[in-house]
């Protein structure tokens, strides 16, 4: 007898556990994902303000004192001013293109439209490259009109973000303004209100919510931007460089970079918060029911010329910042030597950093994909009230700035229990742990579209939770993943605030390498590696536009 209930006892448990994992296997997942992102978000940033009040005698506030007392507090306040300059050009321009897109000349809105977008295809520092071949010392349109304007420094490097962020605020404001029925306007204007009027009155009031969350962005995207900053800012101080240039020169100091990152993170903080109260279960309703058609209207000179003017300027900034730098990437030293070369394009060092960007890229789309459709699905389906707790932090790794989670990747992951420093994975980590909240948010969107009866049915049939997710959710769920996938793909083949930090010699990426050779003034095999770079994001923008016309999913990217 004894013996019988040894040999049955095993399986009698083993039986149990199979129920225990079946019945709790959803919550098991969620609580994996949140040990995950404790580990490659917490830790790190948790690391870094540590740093800034611990150094070798204990607790001290000595290197905030030094934040205070240095140049440093100067590069605190010129990075919100830069925000707040960026944010109201993008706002302003951003309209005004969106206003001639939408109601302007019917020849002028589809190209208008078009040239706006394309800076989601470049890498942001793009255009602190092309700035600097217009106007820098050497530059052609300083040569040609014999200028003495620097654009090193404040202006350059708003004028840079300014063009770098224009597409996120355009996007947002085109397609409030394209939901607006357009009787209300035609109403207005036949009981002879001006379109001063209809604007002021109008337009502007039913746009505010976009307005604010166009602010939001933007502001948190160009405080955080790295590239552009680091490339023109010369000699004017903000964080971003001032964080690279501590960790980096001679005299390393991890205690201070985590004082500048504490007052990066700030103002991206109070910004999040904002956002979240005045979003999160609020609802904003500026249309009931489909838009009426209408012969468009016209609008008057006072409007449309100056509107005109603005979008046609910007619209010319851009292409020509495409075109100079598609010039740079094909002359030996443009605007000096012209002469026609392929040895930019061919070079083997741009190269193998590109072939590097494309592994770490593939690797952190595969992995994101994954992490973003299994977190989707435990936010929505799983009981655990913890759950929103799991997408509050990884969207929170995707707004922090990337400058500070590559420096708190370099010091949590320098040494035991984990030592990535140098290799290829701490790279795919810090890009996956970035990006994932895309994919989880589209997932999330997808599996609220589906009624849980769905999955409750093949629950009943008797199927087990892990083959109702393989054979019933997954399929529905697939064009969220393979969205997640290209967007993840895409914004880690440009991204360089964090990766500056993690690169080492044998996993240098196609970002940094264009950083690090506009730093060293050689434009052309910078320019000629961001075209490499711009038709490989260019197909995944066109990947991502038919999946979303597909699956009705849409996510604006971000920096």
């Amino acid at each position: 007898m004894a013996e019988a209930r040894a040999l049955i006892r095993p399986g009698f448990v083993w039986q149990e556990v199979r129920d225990f994992l079946t019945a709790y296997m959803i919550d098991i997942a969620g609580g994996f994902l949140l040990l995950l992102g404790a580990v490659f978000l917490l830790w790190p940033i948790g690391v870094v303000l540590v740093k800034g009040v611990f150094g070798p005698e204990g607790f001290t506030l000595e290197f905030y004192r030094e934040f205070f007392t240095a140049y440093y507090y100067r590069s605190f306040l010129n990075t919100l001013l830069l925000g707040v300059f960026t944010t109201s050009a993008c706002i302003a321009v951003g309209f005004c293109i969106a206003y001639m897109t939408t109601r302007g000349p019917m020849f002028l809105r589809t190209p208008l439209k078009w040239i706006t977008l394309l800076p989601l295809i470049a890498p942001p520092y793009m255009f602190a490259l092309s700035l600097i071949i217009l106007f820098g010392r050497s530059g052609l349109i300083t040569r040609a009109f014999g200028l003495n304007w620097n654009i090193y420094g404040f202006p350059g490097v708003v004028l840079a973000q300014t063009l770098a962020f224009l597409p996120l605020a355009y996007l947002m404001l085109e397609n409030a303004l394209s939901s607006l029925d357009p009787s209300l306007e035609d109403t207005a204007a036949n009981l002879g209100a001006s379109e001063t009027k209809i604007i002021r009155s109008i337009i502007l009031p039913l746009l505010t919510p976009s307005f604010l969350k166009a602010i939001l962005i933007v502001y948190v995207m160009a405080v955080a931007e790295f590239g552009n900053v680091a490339i023109l800012s010369g000699r004017t101080a903000f964080l971003a460089p001032d964080i690279y240039t501590v960790i980096t020169g001679v005299e390393v100091n991890f205690n201070l970079a985590g004082v500048l990152s504490m007052f990066l993170i700030l103002p991206v903080a109070i910004i999040f918060l904002i956002q979240n109260y005045l979003v999160t279960g609020k609802s904003y309703i500026t249309i009931t029911g489909k838009p009426v058609s209408a012969e468009p209207r016209q609008i008057g000179k006072h409007i449309l010329i100056p509107m005109m003017v603005i979008s046609l300027f910007a619209a010319g900034a851009i292409l020509l910042s495409f075109g100079v730098v598609g010039l740079g990437g094909f002359t030996k030293i443009v605007g000096i030597n012209n002469t026609f070369t392929l040895s930019h394009m061919l070079d083997w060092r741009a190269n193998d950093a590109l072939m590097t960007s494309l592994k770490v890229s593939l690797l952190a789309g595969l992995f994101g994909a994954i992490v973003g459709v299994v977190a989707a699905y435990v936010v929505v389906r799983g009981k655990a009230r913890w759950r929103v707790y799991l997408e509050g932090l990884y969207l929170a790794g995707f707004t922090l700035p990337g400058t500070v989670l590559g420096i708190g990747y370099l010091l949590a992951f320098n040494g035991p229990p984990l030592p990535l420093t140098s290799t290829m994975m701490i790279l795919v980590i810090n890009c996956l742990f970035r990006f994932v909240a895309v994919g989880m948010e589209a997932g999330i969107v997808k599996l609220k579209q589906v009624s849980v009866e769905v999955e409750e049915a093949s629950l009943n049939l008797g199927a087990n939770p892990l083959t109702t997710f393989r054979r019933i959710v997954l399929p529905i769920i697939s064009p969220a993943a393979l969205y997640g996938f290209i967007y993840v793909f895409m914004t880690t083949m440009v991204s360089l605030s964090a990766v500056v930090f993690l690169t080492s010699p044998g996993t240098l990426l196609a970002s940094v390498f264009i950083f690090q050779w506009a730093n060293y003034g050689y434009v052309g095999l910078a320019s000629a590696t961001t075209l490499k770079v711009m038709v490989i994001v260019a197909i995944s923008v066109a990947l991502i536009q038919r999946i979303s016309r597909w699956t009705g999913l849409s996510v604006i990217r971000g920096g």
